[in-house]
């Protein structure tokens, strides 16, 4: 049954088998056209789609467009691109800008005032307000239209445009003021400081100093435009201004570093012709220039003052760094500080479209350290002078042999003692002493022999008494010891004591061994009305009543 069943199957199979031959071919070329088209339906979809997005993106920057062209210049149109400066040459005088935009949101123009005395922008010949900034900001509203820009330049210059959104702009304004603030609020600090300690100290070149913060200070404010935000631009926006400032900046910036090098004492010639002279020249220009109107002889003027300037920076530096060289104290630090500024300003003039940040806030962040460097060196330079001060008054006040007080040191000393007596009360005793034939000494022995007498005695006197106690050397042989008890027992003990150990000296000298003695005068006073020249007067005749006794027990 099996092999039948199989012999069935095969026989019913045998048609399919050549039917299936038959038709193989047709089928798949029908599989294949079908895959074909497939495939076209789905890279024509892709191209499609792709030819979509660009047409859309191509006619959003088209609705999203601005173009300035100069109406007077035959330039070519330029565009405004988002966040992006658009540099276009204007000529002095009036200059009229068409702005054409395509624009599907609001945004602003930022346009550099630094020499724009006015600026006018007209929609629909409808004046455009200004905001409120440091630079001229105007708004570009949303829409299809064509605007004039109305531009008065005070000479020629290439003028500097740049389209931000909104949102960039308050961004970028925030920045801005932050930074400014910063460096406006030091400014502030640093003068009340500075004219603090000049008040305190009473001394010039913390005043100096605070002159040059304060001019410098307000030089930034005028430069950067900050000042419109309180004032009309047109108002605030004078050039002349900020030229006086920048004078005054100069005058009192050289003033202030010959004044704290001491450079008019060392090199005094120089000084004056290369530097002090200079200074007092761009000062004058910018006080001119102040009251000038605009024309050529206000360019020549600024002119004349740039270079001065220059020249004078250069001179300056060039002295600063001399005294550096020769090891002026806190030069090094002056020099150092000048040359942060002077590199901010060469990258400012030559390399500003390397950085924008550093371009606009390089000379600010250098001036803010070069100040704080300043004072430094202010502070130090001052140290040292009072460093030098207190010690010529100490070596002034010093007797240099015996390092007591000389006559007007121990004056100085028994004043204050004689004040807090008055106040406190109690007991001044004052010990007048004086050696017994000293002169013999002198001429048996020299005075070198002397001189040591002198020391030693000295150096006994000190010992005997306390470090609040004043001790000084009248001249020749006569010495003084002034001290304050609270009761008489100690005023006899220190003079018994002082009488002993003075008494009988036996000296040792590199020529011989001297043997010395000393009268000693002890007056004590207790009443507030004692002077100190009543003192020593009455302890001077205390003094020759003892060596009177003292030559009485000699002869017996």
């Amino acid at each position: 049954m099996t092999y039948f069943f199989a012999v069935h199957v095969t026989a019913l199979s045998e048609p399919n088998l050549l039917l299936s031959r038959v038709l193989s071919p047709v089928l798949v070329n029908r599989r294949n056209k079908a895959q074909s088209a497939i495939r076209s339906f789905c890279y024509l979809s892709a191209v499609l789609l792709i030819c979509s997005m660009f047409s859309h993106r191509l006619y959003a920057q088209q609705q999203n467009t601005c173009f300035v062209s100069h109406e007077q210049l035959d330039y070519t149109t330029l565009p405004l691109t988002l966040n992006q400066l658009t540099r276009l040459p204007v000529r002095q005088f009036i200059n009229h800008l068409s702005v054409s935009c395509n624009v599907n949101e609001q945004s602003v123009l930022v346009i550099n005032n630094n020499a724009i005395r006015h600026a006018n922008l007209l929609i629909d010949h409808q004046e455009q307000q200004k905001i409120a900034a440091n630079k001229l900001v105007f708004v570009l509203p949303q829409g299809q239209y064509r605007a004039n820009l109305i531009l008065d330049a005070e000479r020629d210059f290439s003028l500097t445009l740049e389209r931000k959104t909104w949102p960039e702009y308050a961004l970028a304004g925030q920045q801005h003021n932050l930074l400014l603030g910063m460096f406006f609020g030091l400014c502030i600090t640093l003068v009340f400081y500075l004219y603090v300690m000049g008040r305190s100290l009473k001394d010039k070149r913390f005043h100096f100093y605070c002159y040059y913060v304060l001019c410098a200070g307000i030089f930034f404010l005028l430069q950067e435009g900050n000042i419109n935000l309180f004032f009309d631009a047109n108002l605030t926006n004078n050039r002349g201004l900020n030229l006086l400032f920048a004078g005054l900046t100069v005058f009192t910036g050289t003033i202030f570093v010959i004044t704290l090098l001491g450079l008019q004492r060392r090199w005094s010639r120089f000084t004056r012709y290369a530097v002090m002279y200079p200074a007092v020249v761009v000062l004058g220009i910018s006080i001119v220039l102040c009251f000038l109107p605009r024309g050529e002889w206000f360019t020549l003027l600024a002119t004349i003052m740039a270079r001065t300037t220059m020249a004078l920076l250069m001179c300056s530096f060039g002295l600063i760094a001399y005294a550096s060289y020769v090891r002026v104290h806190t030069a090094r630090l002056v020099l150092f500080a000048s040359l942060i500024v002077c590199c901010a300003m060469a990258f400012r003039i030559f390399l500003g479209d390397q950085s924008p940040f550093l371009q606009r806030y390089g000379l600010i962040f250098s001036f803010a350290i070069e100040s704080f460097l300043l004072a430094i060196a202010t502070s130090e330079r001052i140290k040292r002078i009072n460093q030098e001060k207190i010690l010529a008054q100490a070596q002034a006040m010093t007797d240099p042999l015996c390092e007591i007080f000389n006559r007007r040191g121990w004056e100085e000393a028994a004043e204050k003692i004689l004040k807090k007596h008055n106040t406190q009360q109690g007991i001044l005793c004052l010990l007048y002493i004086d050696l017994d034939c000293f002169k013999e000494i002198n001429d048996t022995y020299g005075h070198k022999a002397g001189d040591e007498v002198l020391r030693i005695i000295a150096k006994i006197i000190r010992k005997q008494m306390r470090d609040q106690d004043a001790v000084g050397r009248l001249g020749g042989d006569e010495f003084v010891a002034l001290a304050q008890f609270d009761d008489d027992l100690q005023s006899e003990s220190l003079k018994v004591r002082v009488t002993k150990r003075l008494k009988n000296i036996n000296i040792s000298t590199d020529s011989a061994q001297i043997r010395v003695t000393a009268s000693v005068g002890c007056v004590v006073f207790s009443d507030n009305e004692t002077s100190v020249s009543e003192m020593l007067q009455k302890a001077d005749q205390a003094m020759y009543t003892s060596k009177r006794e003292n030559q009485d027990t000699t002869l017996t």
